[in-house]
């Protein structure tokens, strides 16, 4: 297949750095396509994210998700969502994901299974959104939280969040994802 991708593929010609920031840093690209066509295209060089998604059974022993209610700065409002973060530089996947989960939630996972590993919008950003579902937990202290985080973990009966994800508080798309994902799994849990 890839043989045959050659008129869909773009070269470029130049690149510049816009802004460097915390997460990202924006590059204008000069590119040209097979046909001859030539633009400027925005990128976003970001970290590779982890999504995890813990199972615990609540207290009337149902399946359950052990979750994070924060503020969101980009949609100004408070969302629920699955533990999730930054790789951070040369740590493998699967090691933050078992960092997330322990700084978020005060919780470790006997077992992470990895669900998915995806582009989060590969129309201008490079990076990737890893998701692993968070199995056999132990709780292990409380949260510690990076120096601007403000979170509170919330464990919420798996049928709840299946009839909540994509509106009202539940709206993160990345944690939506993951939600598929883990039904995608087949899990019996459910």
């Amino acid at each position: 297949m890839q043989g045959t991708d050659a008129h869909l593929r773009w070269g470029e010609l130049s690149r510049r750095r816009i802004a460097s920031c915390p997460l990202f840093d924006l590059y204008a690209a000069d590119r040209s396509s097979a046909q001859g066509k030539r633009g400027e295209f925005w990128l976003l060089t970001a970290p590779d994210w982890v999504n995890v998604v813990p199972l615990l059974p609540t207290e009337q022993g149902e399946p359950g998700f052990l979750m994070v209610r924060q503020y969101r700065h980009g949609a100004d409002m408070i969302t629920t969502e699955f533990p999730a973060g930054l790789i951070e530089t040369s740590e493998e996947p699967a090691a933050a994901a078992a960092r997330e989960l322990e700084e978020e939630t005060g919780y470790r996972a006997g077992r992470l299974t990895l669900l998915s590993a995806v582009s989060p919008n590969p129309a201008f950003m490079n990076n990737r959104c890893f998701t692993f579902l968070a199995e056999d937990l132990t709780k292990i202290g409380g949260t510690t939280l990076d120096d601007l985080e403000a979170l509170d973990p919330i464990l919420l009966p798996v049928r709840d969040v299946e009839n909540r994800m994509g509106s009202g508080e539940f709206v993160n798309a990345l944690s939506y994802l993951a939600f598929l994902c883990y039904k995608r799994r087949g899990s019996a849990d459910t």
